[in-house]
């Protein structure tokens, strides 16, 4: 009986110590402005980017694009349009993409990832008329293009597509 009790108590213990982990990982770290603890290392907060987050994500998406729309489905569909990307100053995280799908707008929520850059871009579910739509995709620093995989349903019909932003 004895032997069962300490048995209990020592896989407790091993419990208790191996769930704190994380807490004890962040508990002596301090992270600057515009960053927050994630298993002892500081990670920009969505919107932020760069070794000490001191610059807005949103900032290198701003501009004009050509827009190439691939879809696959029972017909191949390939079309394009212009767009602009503009910030949205309400909130340091978000875009507005003018003209999407050629005639609508729509808001990017920027996530920054692992390695403090704000390329992860996030279309939440929005409806307008009777067009319906979300996705997600990334942004290429180095080329200045972003590709959205885009889940919409339009007129009764659903579309999974591929657009790809090439800026000018």
């Amino acid at each position: 009986m004895r032997a069962n009790v300490v048995k209990i108590l020592f896989a407790l213990l091993i419990i208790a110590t191996i769930s704190s982990c994380d807490r004890k990982s962040c508990k002596d770290v301090v992270c600057g402005v515009d960053q927050q603890c994630n298993n002892g290392t500081c990670i920009c907060n969505d919107g932020y980017e760069g070794s000490n987050c001191q610059t807005e994500s949103f900032q290198k998406y701003i501009g004009s694009y050509n827009v190439t729309e691939s879809c696959y489905s029972s017909v191949n569909n390939f079309g394009s349009y212009s767009t602009y990307i503009q910030a949205d100053y309400n909130y340091v995280n978000r875009i507005v993409i003018t003209s999407l799908f050629g005639y609508t707008n729509a808001t990017g929520i920027i996530h920054t990832d692992q390695s403090n850059q704000g390329n992860y871009i996030e279309i939440p579910l929005q409806t307008q008329g009777s067009l319906s739509f979300s996705g997600q995709g990334t942004f290429d620093p180095y080329t200045n293009r972003m590709s959205l995989d885009l889940n919409y349903t339009y007129n009764g019909g659903s579309y999974q597509c591929t657009h790809t932003f090439y800026k000018y």
